[in-house]
């Protein structure tokens, strides 16, 4: 079955109180939600959380849907205003864990000292990202752990494609000032 594209998904949940819609829409949407918003809290369950939450709203204010011009954008925008609401309400926490990022090791190491030496990789890389500037790292973020494209970062931040370019441009310097040569030279 192909799945309908997503402003006729909006306009079927505005007319009719379909809930096949809804759900057409949260399996089409659930996932790059829950990686924007995964990028901002940098929590699992309070990400999925912020996510369903989405999908609630999108039913209760499912009346008003016919009158948005970009769906996809609203429901990013939707994702990314209710992290950043969470984000105010509780201690600002941008951890990254080691862990999060065990699945990027490459399927060609093989050796126990390549190995040791993507790990130690990771550590600096993670170091180097938790020492960016608040707003560097949630753009960095965004592109890299979101998927986002620079246009769409800089219309969910309010920002300009430019800023969005010259932050990535500082994030990308300071995490490869921050790999020591001794590890990539091996």
């Amino acid at each position: 079955m192909r799945k309908a594209p997503v402003h006729i998904l909006f306009e079927r949940l505005s007319l009719s109180d379909n809930e096949e819609a809804l759900s057409e829409l949260h399996d089409l949407y659930f996932y790059r939600l829950y990686k924007l918003s995964y990028s901002i809290v940098a929590n699992k369950e309070t990400a999925e959380e912020i996510t369903n939450d989405v999908f609630i709203k999108i039913w209760q204010r499912r009346h008003l849907l016919r009158e948005i011009g970009n769906p996809e954008l609203y429901l990013l925008k939707c994702a990314r205003n209710r992290a950043l609401e969470f984000l105010r309400s509780r201690k600002p926490s941008f951890e990254i864990l080691e862990d999060d990022f065990q699945d990027f090791l490459c399927a060609w190491e093989t050796s126990p000292e390549q190995i040791l030496i993507s790990s130690e990789m990771v550590r600096y890389i993670n170091k180097s990202i938790d020492g960016l500037a608040p707003r560097c790292k949630l753009i960095f973020l965004l592109v890299k752990e979101g998927n986002l494209k620079y246009r769409e970062v800089a219309e969910l931040l309010n920002i300009s494609i430019k800023t969005v370019e010259a932050q990535m441009s500082i994030a990308l310097k300071k995490i490869g000032f921050s790999v020591p040569f001794s590890l990539t030279r091996r």
